[in-house]
């Protein structure tokens, strides 16, 4: 028995120094993650600036900073869209039900409600609690986004040389390994995230679709929202879908309503039968791991089980390829790839 275990001593010492790692990154994401993705961007748009620099022969530190400009430009248009939908979308239901709220301000209920929350002090105490929230909240995303700006450019700019910086430190096998490994997280990581793209695409041109034949309005807005929240698995495209089917029925609208619900059923069923399809194709993971993260993710309610259980797939598929972990079985299983 101890000689099977020990057999499979690299694979449970990588398992446990990951899960590890996972478990403190975790714990202290609201510090980690300005780094975790500005180094995601600069991977994803490591080709960008490789081709800039070499067909243009543009400097390395205004390539990075225009890159950089480029994509966090496209985060804030995209905030930005989202807040001035929000905000039209309060408008039009303000026109379109502005009686009720305006009969209940009228309302001597209100008054007396008021007047008792300042004598119990419970609204002062509202307040100042939001007010002290607010002032937390907006110095932090700013320096939240400056920081994440700033690595980005730094990634951008020194992976290279931090990633030769880090190898020269070793030499003969172990280096030839590292390099592998690093060679290879390169192209799963790139694959992993354009095949997830993929399918919020998908998610995007179903969602135009079904609010199209539904009639809902805005119905290329609201499907962007729709792609955004499938980004999550603990709210996912219901979020949007479900209440617009009840205010639709709750309208007696119970056609579109009902007609609403159905097709949200089905990019329920389609999106199980893709998402393990798409991302094993691409990633070459195998369909059941994928079934199994999201399946643990949704249950637990928590979206990093997804990431844990899908990184450490790839952690292992990284190790095994680059020849870092070994069978003593059959070998190196990167020659049965």
């Amino acid at each position: 028995m101890k000689k099977r275990i020990m057999r499979y001593k690299p694979e449970l010492t990588a398992f446990f120094i990951y899960t590890a790692v996972f478990f403190v990154l975790t714990r202290f994401i609201i510090f980690v993650l300005p780094f975790i993705i500005s180094l995601v961007i600069s991977v994803v748009m490591k080709p960008l600036y490789d081709m800039l620099r070499r067909r243009f022969l543009f400097r390395s530190a205004f390539t990075a900073t225009a890159i950089s400009l480029l994509v966090f430009g496209a985060l804030l248009a995209i905030a930005g869209f989202l807040l001035y939908l929000v905000a039209l979308q309060a408008i039009s239901l303000f026109e379109r039900y502005g009686y009720l709220i305006r009969d209940y301000v009228n309302s001597p209920e209100l008054f007396d409600s008021i007047r008792d929350s300042l004598l119990s002090g419970d609204l002062l105490s509202t307040v100042s609690d939001v007010a002290v929230s607010l002032f937390r909240v907006v110095p932090l995303a700013i320096t939240f986004f400056i920081i994440t700006f700033a690595l980005t450019i730094f990634f951008l700019n020194n992976l290279s040389r931090l990633k030769n910086a880090l190898l020269s430190r070793f030499q003969g096998e172990i280096h030839d390994k590292l390099s592998k490994a690093f060679s290879t997280a390169y192209m799963l990581v790139r694959r992993f995230i354009r095949s997830y793209l993929i399918l919020y695409i998908i998610t995007f041109i179903e969602a135009v679709f079904i609010f199209y034949l539904t009639g809902v309005d805005y119905p290329l807005a609201f499907a962007f929202i729709t792609a955004v929240a499938d980004v999550l698995p603990v709210l996912g495209p219901g979020t949007v879908y479900v209440p617009f089917a009840i205010i639709f029925i709750l309208q007696k609208n119970y056609i579109q309503g009902i007609t609403l619900l159905v097709f949200f059923l089905i990019t329920i069923i389609l999106r199980q039968i893709l998402e393990p399809r798409i991302v094993s194709d691409t990633v070459k993971v195998h369909p059941l791991v994928i079934m199994a993260a999201i399946y643990f993710s949704i249950a637990a309610m928590d979206i990093w089980v997804l990431f844990y259980v899908v990184i450490m797939f790839l952690l292992f598929k990284v190790l095994r390829l680059s020849g870092v972990l070994v069978s003593k079985n059959y070998g190196s299983t990167s020659k049965n790839q």
